[in-house]
């Protein structure tokens, strides 16, 4: 079972992917500590340990049990999940279609890819990615009753943000990441240099996934803030994860931080919301027309850090078009052919339609749909107080900064859990449509009162 939450790549998806076991006894101690936090804190504390893990423990830490994989946070989920149950502290879901569309976009990267490759290799490769985002979506599912809760866990990564800043700027100063002790190949010791500029990336496979991972949570900063009011601590903590963002010295994390300001804008004209996509999907099909290259081209042009593989992604997005007869029934194992350097699939929807088609990248696409869903039904009821609006639009605009990240970067390990996470603050907190309607009605009276 392959340890980090990315699909294999499709020169990656031999036998020699996965089995190698890495486990730095001081982190197998932490991790201990951390398994045994789950399990005795009291309900409110208990996302802590997850919270701890996915900032500074690297992901590629894992042991390997007759070629299964467990990652440590497969290990450590299964530990929150154990509290669930033996605490008595599960509670019955309010079934919505988002929950629905995860169980079947975990059956479809299931099935789609084990009937193209046919290996005992890749099925569990993809078993072990659905039971991952399960685990994490449902556990914070069970776990995000109130706003509050959800605030209480983006106070707990904006307290952290504080220390891996840090340590960042260690890394900067010295190009030493002090994690690479623990991280062997996917966390290096020195720091990557490109165009002059240190690329710190802590704990992360990637200064890219570091950054978009903080300029991510923003959104969940504010709705700690929404909750409390504790603005100047949300300020403070904002300005770490600004500051971390900015010494990945990537383009795709400054852009989701422009996305990040784009939500906080659009606020007031939230009741045109509907216009304004129609106006943004007319500009894309106008520009389409007009342009010698194809709308996708504009990709090519983002370059905010230096250096940036613009054209890269242009490219991929150009040649997964061209070769859409490989892959749109079950996927295709093998990229590399399509161009140089096209074996690495650096945008979550070309990576959704690799590993599983069509029938992956169109539950994939409805998961956003729905969930967008959710927030604006929400923002339509009559009774929301502004706090409540606000912390509701702090999550449409988390939903939408992954939609953009998504466009220059394919996720795995740490970041993977933070989409998850959204996904399940949203099911949980928004009216997302599919409920039976006896409970909706509870659903929407719930709302209500907590605002």
């Amino acid at each position: 079972m392959i340890a980090n939450w990315q699909d294999p790549t499709p020169e990656q998806a031999g036998d020699n992917f996965g089995n190698v076991e890495r486990v730095h006894p001081v982190l197998l101690g932490v991790l201990a500590v951390l398994a045994l936090l789950v399990l005795v804190l009291p309900r409110r504390l208990a996302t802590w340990p997850v919270v701890l893990l996915l900032c500074f423990v690297p992901a590629g830490q894992r042991f390997v049990v007759i070629s299964l994989d467990f990652p440590f946070l497969r290990l450590l989920m299964l530990a929150a999940w154990g509290r669930l149950f033996f605490r008595g502290e599960f509670r019955p879901l309010v079934w919505n279609r988002l929950d629905r569309l995860l169980l079947l976009w975990a059956f479809v990267t299931v099935t789609t890819a084990t009937l193209h490759a046919a290996t005992l290799t890749v099925f569990l490769n993809r078993f072990g990615t659905a039971v991952d985002a399960l685990s994490v979506y449902f556990f914070f599912r069970n776990r995000f009753r109130t706003p509050q809760e959800a605030g209480d866990v983006g106070r707990q990564f904006l307290l952290c943000s504080f220390a891996v800043l840090g340590f960042m700027l260690y890394e900067h100063q010295t190009s030493h990441n002090l994690f690479g002790i623990f991280g062997g190949h996917d966390v290096p010791e020195i720091t990557d240099i490109r165009d002059g500029r240190l690329r710190c990336q802590g704990a992360f496979a990637h200064p890219i996934l570091a950054g978009c991972f903080y300029a991510t949570l923003l959104p969940l900063y504010a709705v700690f803030g929404c909750c409390s009011r504790r603005w100047r601590l949300v300020v403070a903590g904002g300005a770490a994860a600004v500051a971390i963002t900015v010494l990945t010295a990537s383009s795709t994390p400054m852009v989701a931080l422009a996305a990040c300001a784009m939500g906080v804008v659009a606020f007031p004209f939230r009741p045109a919301m509907r216009y304004v996509r129609w106006l943004a999907v007319g500009g894309l099909l106008f520009l389409h027309l007009s342009m010698k290259q194809p709308v996708w081209h504009l990709l090519s042009r983002i370059d905010i850090a230096g250096g940036s593989t613009g054209w890269h992604r242009f490219h991929l997005v150009d040649k997964w078009i061209e070769h859409f007869d490989e892959w749109w029934l079950l996927g295709t194992m093998h990229t590399g052919q399509w161009g140089a350097g096209l074996q690495d699939v650096t945008n979550q929807y070309v990576a959704e339609g690799v590993s599983g088609g069509l029938p992956r990248l169109c539950v994939f696409v409805l998961i956003i749909a729905t969930a967008f869903q959710g927030v604006s039904r929400t923002m339509r009821l009559p009774q929301l107080s502004r706090a409540r609006a606000w912390a509701t639009w702090a999550l449409g605009t988390a939903l939408f900064v992954h939609c953009v990240n998504y466009l220059g970067v394919s996720y795995f390990e740490q970041i993977m859990a933070l989409w998850f996470l959204t996904l399940a603050a949203i099911g949980s907190l928004t009216l997302v449509p599919g409920a039976a309607p006896a409970r909706q009605i509870q659903a929407e009276i719930a709302v209500a009162v907590a605002t």
